[in-house]
């Protein structure tokens, strides 16, 4: 299913087996392999792909294929990581990002509480919770984004070696 899926995505021109290769660290022939359905690329190749395909089609498709069967559902949203518009994406972005997202969940929290006192919920109410709580679920991925181009971008630090004492 992943073959045919990824010879699609080649054949309409959403990638090709180079994009392919160079995002998920390995080289194009292996890539080749993988369209032709003769390997499987692991998880961390496909999560890779996933991550960083530059077209939101594509990513949805392999998205579609890894989640068939099971309980897991996803939705595209855009997202701007950059939470603060300061032109970086750092820890502060995470922060804000978490700080919106606590304030729509206690908003949530507190709608649910005035609604539940009347003992009943209508419509309108109902639709004005699910709402806020998209809201939650779409913060949350913010601060997961954040997160994961923080991670993309570190780099590793070298250890400084310690002098060797003398014996």
């Amino acid at each position: 299913m992943l073959a045919r899926t990824l010879q699609r995505l080649v054949r309409e021109g959403l990638t090709n087996a180079r994009e392919i290769g160079e995002l998920a660290g390995v080289s194009t022939s292996t890539a080749y392999r993988w369209i032709a359905g003769d390997s499987e690329p692991d998880f961390n190749s496909i999560r890779l792909l996933i991550r960083h395909l530059k077209n939101a089609d594509a990513t949805e498709a392999l998205l579609a294929i890894v989640t068939t069967g099971t309980s897991y559902r996803f939705r595209r949203c855009e997202l701007d990581a950059d939470v603060n518009q300061d032109g970086k994406i750092n820890a502060d972005d995470a922060l804000d990002a978490a700080i919106n997202t606590v304030h729509a969940a206690g908003e949530t929290l507190t709608n649910v509480r005035e609604s539940l006192a009347d003992n009943d919920i209508d419509h309108d109410e109902a639709v004005k919770l699910m709402a806020i709580l998209n809201d939650v679920v779409l913060q949350s991925a913010l601060v997961e984004e954040v997160l994961m181009h923080m991670l993309d971008n570190h780099k590793p630090r070298r250890k400084c070696a310690t002098p060797r004492q003398p014996a």
